[in-house]
């Protein structure tokens, strides 16, 4: 079987964490898939906490 590598660039690294606000009884984490080609920075997977 084949072993692929990726290049630096593509690898995903970890993002912002929004926090859902004080006093939330029932939180969902959403994770959002984030790349701005123009940026230059590395894929990030940014993490959004909502109040349900």
């Amino acid at each position: 079987m084949a072993t692929f590598t990726l290049p630096k660039n593509s690898t995903i690294g970890t993002g912002k964490t929004h926090k859902a606000p004080a006093g939330a009884t029932k939180v969902k984490n959403f994770k959002i898939y984030r790349w701005d080609p123009d940026s230059g920075e590395n894929p990030r997977n940014d993490t959004y906490e909502i109040d349900l």
